[in-house]
């Protein structure tokens, strides 16, 4: 059962499509001036469809029978045991500084991010940190589903 969804925030999706559209604007100058629109212009529609992919980008975190499973879609996907889930708490907001999508944030803690508010999950062998709209409901419905409730 899925218990929390989270995106990318509006600021964050507006600030990346900036960015790539000034980059794509000098991208196709570039190409015009050299002569080879054709090559920079399919160079161009690559640039936007991975840009697409990546902001439309969700984290995500499910309750299964004995495992959680959290998802960063479309990039990546991960099960990690109820067993070796220790403790969950809220984690302090991210931001673009920490990045987006799965990153390993220090020795020890991974992220699973897209932005804002975070539960921090210890497992035995690592911390994860995970991007979450409402991170003090996630952390009690975990909390919960370990003492099996």
């Amino acid at each position: 059962m899925v218990i929390s969804q989270a995106r990318l925030a509006g600021s964050s999706q507006r600030l990346i499509w900036g960015i790539v559209g000034a980059s794509v604007i000098v991208l196709l100058v570039s190409a015009l001036a050299a002569g080879i629109l054709l090559p920079g212009l399919l160079v161009a529609a690559g640039i936007v469809a991975v840009t697409w992919t990546i902001v439309r980008m969700t984290v995500s975190i499910a309750t299964a029978e004995e495992k959680i499973v959290v998802r960063c879609a479309p990039f990546y996907s991960t099960e990690i045991p109820i067993s070796e889930v220790s403790a969950v708490t809220t984690a302090r907001d991210t931001s673009l500084s920490e990045g987006y999508g799965i990153r390993i944030l220090e020795k020890k803690t991974r992220g699973v991010l897209v932005g804002g508010p975070a539960i921090s999950l210890e497992t035995v062998n690592r911390r994860w940190i995970i991007s979450t709209a409402h991170p003090e409901e996630v952390a009690s419905t975990i909390r919960d589903h370990m003492s099996g409730k």
